[in-house]
Formats: structure tokens, C-alpha cells, sequence
């Protein structure tokens, strides 16, 4: 009987992309990260849905598809930091970037084990090193979803935010819907986890039992992607605030500028 999994999944994403460019322009430029890889993961999502539909086979479909956690995780990382940056305005950009970056690398280096390893099983004489590649990597994608729970959790403390900020409703909203995600991103990597490191048959994410595959792949991904979409509409009109903050400060600085120029104008008279 033919799979409709990765049809649908391809149908669906296919859709969810053009919202997620219409967040993205929405949120410019402060949230340029999150939703540039929430796009990249549904671009990911959608090429490897024709793939399993296509003649490429399930062996580079399921490289797609353990890769394909990454720019999700990348994605909440970049919707966290969109949040606070609008929940405090006295946020330490060093160390926030510094944060941003080192999760980047985690991310990376996770990813590229697991890419490496799952390529290497699929060929004629795979080696027990390259399963190993593919433990470790999977073990750095949980730990980088770990670290993005505590980091998401720390931001709901006092001295993470203040009331006062102008965009302050707007990041909390972003903030929750991280928090809500990553509960549903949770149960993607942990099944990634135990079906990389068994191997069984029906856990496998491309070629596995369909029961398996929708309730711990198919649905918390997009489930967690239709709660980042939902903030991020309901947030659509932060990046016109933004606009208009900008050029309150500009025109507010010109108008210092002329009123400081006629005063010294006075002094000298």
C-alpha cells in the first residue's frame, strides 16, 4: 500500500511556507533567525517528502528527515531571542549573541555527526564507527534541546524582562509559544534519539510503522510549527512598531539637534 505520509507532509509544509514568509516579512529584522529556519525546515520537510514519494529512495529521505531536526531547533531558538529582546530592553547583546552563537555551533556539529554517520550506514559496507557518529550526534541534538529548555525557562524570570517595554506584549507571547513547543519538539528528538540508537525497524522515521511516524514525527512537528505560525501572526504587527519606534528616535534626535543649534545660537548672540 503507498505511504500518503509524505505526501501530505509535502502538501502541508508546501502551505505553511508561504505563512511563514509572510511572518518572516512581518518580523523584520529582529526576527530575521527564527523565522528564516522555521522556513528552512519547511523547505527541508517538503524536499524530503518528494524524495519518499520519488525515485531517490528511503535511504536519503531518512537523511533528510534526521537532519531536518536542526532547523527547528534553530528555529526556537531564534523565536527565544526574538522574545527577548522585546520582553527587555536592557538585554546584554554580548552575552545574548554569545548565547545565540555557541547554540548555533552545538547545533551544527550535532547535526553534521548525525548528517555524516546516517550517510555512511546507508552504503554497501557500513562501519560501527559510523553508527557511533550518528549516537553521538543525535545526543548533541537532545542536549541542544535540553539547553534551549532551560534558556527558554530562565527568560520567564523578573530580571529577564521588564513590563515597562514597549514590545514587551509581543515577546511574551513568542516566549510561550517556544515553551510550548519545545514540549512538542522534546518528543521528535527523543524519538530521533531511540530510533537512531535501536535501529528497529519500526521506528524508523521514513520506512517505520505509520502509527509511529505520525503521532512522534508527523504531528509534534507540526504542531510546533503551527504554534510558532499563531504567535507569530498574532505578534504580525511588532516589525511596524518597531518602524515607527526607529523613527520616533530619529526625528525625536533631530529635533535635539535643531533645539541644541538654536541655543547655542542664542549664546553666542
Amino acid at each position: 500500500m503507498t505511504d500518503s505520509l509524505p505526501t501530505a507532509e509535502l502538501a502541508i509544509y508546501a502551505t505553511l511556507s508561504l505563512a511563514v514568509i509572510y511572518v518572516f516579512v512581518r518580523h523584520w529584522p529582529t526576527g530575521l533567525l527564527g523565522w528564516a529556519y522555521l522556513f528552512a525546515f519547511c523547505t527541508l520537510r517538503i524536499v524530503g517528502g518528494s524524495m519518499a514519494n520519488g525515485s531517490s529512495g528511503s535511504s536519503s529521505a531518512s537523511i533528510i528527515s534526521s537532519i531536518g531536526l536542526s532547523p527547528l531547533l534553530l528555529a526556537a531558538s531564534g523565536i527565544l531571542h526574538e522574545s527577548r529582546v522585546y520582553r527587555n530592553p536592557n538585554l546584554n547583546k554580548t552575552f545574548e549573541w554569545t548565547l545565540v552563537g555557541v547554540f548555533h555551533v552545538l547545533v551544527a556539529t550535532g547535526v553534521a555527526l548525525v548528517g555524516v554517520g546516517a550517510s555512511s550506514l546507508q552504503s554497501s559496507q557500513p562501519k560501527a564507527s559510523d553508527m557511533n557518529l550518528v549516537d553521538v550526534g543525535i545526543a548533541i541534538l537532545t542536549a541542544s534541546w535540553a539547553m534551549l529548555v532551560i534558556w527558554g525557562s530562565v527568560s520567564l524570570l523578573p530580571s529577564q524582562h521588564s513590563k515597562l517595554a514597549d514590545r514587551h506584549w509581543a515577546g511574551t507571547a513568542l516566549l510561550y509559544s517556544v515553551l510550548i513547543s519545545l514540549v512538542f519538539i522534546g518528543i521528535r528528538v527523543i524519538y530521533a534519539l531511540v530510533a537512531l540508537s535501536t535501529r528497529q525497524v519500526n521506528l524508523n522515521p521514513v520506512t517505520g510503522s505509520i502509527v509511529v511516524r505520525v503521532l512522534l514525527s508527523f504531528l509534534p512537528e507540526l504542531i510546533a510549527t503551527l504554534v510558532f505560525l499563531t504567535a507569530g501572526i498574532r505578534t504580525q504587527a511588532v516589525g511596524r512598531k518597531q518602524s515607527l519606534h526607529q523613527v520616533k528616535e530619529t526625528s525625536g534626535g533631530k529635533r535635539s539637534h535643531r533645539r541644541s543649534r538654536r541655543e547655542d545660537g542664542l549664546s553666542y548672540a
